[in-house]
C-alpha cells in the first residue's frame, strides 16, 4: 500500500479531538454519518475523523509562537466539513453537483445542529477549495483542513484503486 503520509497513532492528537469535538462526536446526527459512504468503502464518519485527526497532526506540526492555531476551529470545522447528510451516490438531480453544493449543505447543517463559530463556518464553506474556486479559504484554520482533506481523500481514492486492482488480478500498488 502507498503511505503518502506516515503519521502514526498519537493519543495527543486524540485527546485535542475529544476536548474540542466531544459534543459533535457523541450527537445523534453526527453518528448518524455512519451511514454514508464517502470513498470507497470509507463512511462520512470515518473519514471526517481522519481528517479530523490529519488537521490536528499539520496544525501541531505549523504551529508558531506568533502565528497560533486556533485549534478548537480546526477539529470542529473538520469534524463536520462533510456533515451533509445524506447519501450523494444516490444518482438524483441534486447530487449531480455534489462536489460544489455539499460544503454549504453541511455548513448550514452544522449551523442548525450545533454552536459554531464563523471561523468554524468559513472552514466547512471552504473546504472544496479549489474545485469551488470562489470559496478561497482564508483563515490559517480553514487552510489547514482544507489540506488535510485533499490528503485523507486521495489516500482513500488511492485504496480504492488498490483495492479495484486486487480484484481484477492485476497488480497492487505498492
Amino acid at each position: 500500500m502507498l503511505n503518502l503520509v506516515k503519521i502514526g497513532y498519537d493519543e495527543r492528537i486524540v485527546n485535542i479531538i475529544r476536548k474540542y469535538g466531544s459534543d459533535i462526536l457523541e450527537s445523534e446526527s453526527f453518528q448518524r454519518e455512519k451511514d454514508y459512504i464517502q470513498h470507497g468503502t470509507t463512511s462520512t464518519y470515518a473519514h471526517s475523523l481522519c481528517v479530523a485527526y490529519m488537521s490536528v497532526w499539520l496544525a501541531v506540526r505549523k504551529r508558531h509562537k506568533r502565528n497560533k492555531v486556533d485549534m478548537k476551529s480546526v477539529v470542529r470545522g473538520a469534524l463536520l466539513h462533510d456533515y451533509f447528510l445524506y447519501d450523494w451516490h444516490e444518482k438524483n438531480e441534486y447530487h449531480n453537483l455534489h462536489g460544489y453544493t455539499h460544503a454549504k449543505r453541511a455548513m448550514e447543517n452544522a449551523r442548525r445542529d450545533f454552536s459554531i463559530t464563523a471561523k468554524e463556518a468559513e472552514i466547512i464553506y471552504c473546504h472544496m477549495f479549489p474545485l469551488n474556486i470562489s470559496r478561497v479559504p482564508h483563515s490559517r484554520e480553514a487552510r489547514i483542513v482544507c489540506v488535510a482533506d485533499k490528503m485523507v481523500a486521495g489516500s482513500e481514492t488511492l485504496m480504492i484503486m488498490e483495492y479495484s486492482q486486487n480484484m481484477s488480478g492485476k497488480t497492487a500498488i505498492v
